[in-house]
Order: structure tokens, then sequence, then C-alpha cells
């Protein structure tokens, strides 16, 4: 919908450090067996990290676009 009205939701720092968690729980996660069991355990932290991260940074994002609609950026209509 933002995109149609070329509205521009620039990215928090907040989501720059989800972007991480997510990849470090990824490289932790993906070295497995490999690797000693606190490897395991730091990578599902992170993961969950990440997806609360998701969470907060989501409701930004929505509560943004709520803004943009609510200013009348809703054209046309019935």
């Amino acid at each position: 919908f933002l995109a149609e009205l070329n509205v521009s939701v620039p990215v928090s720092q907040l989501a720059k450090w989800k972007t991480g968690a997510q990849m470090g729980a990824i490289t932790f996660l993906l070295l497995g067996d490999a690797a000693p069991p606190l490897v395991g355990q730091i990578g599902l932290a992170l993961i969950w990290v990440a997806a609360v991260l998701t969470l907060v940074t989501g409701y930004d994002y929505l509560r943004t676009g709520l803004r943009h609609m609510s200013e009348g950026g809703a054209g046309g209509g019935s």
C-alpha cells in the first residue's frame, strides 16, 4: 500500500540489529553437531532475540503505515 503512495519507510537501527541476530543465529545453528553444545544454545538464544525484535520492528512499521493511511493517503474509495 505504501509503495503505491511512494512513501519511504526508512530502516530502523533496531531492524538492523534484528538482521544481525538472524545472521548470527543461522551461523551458529548451521554448525550443529560440529561444534560444542554451547554454540547451539547461543544460536537458539539469538533466534529468539531475532523473533522478539521482529515483533517490535513489525509493530513500528505497522504504526508508520497506519499513520500514513490516516493522513489521507488512501485516495479513491467507494
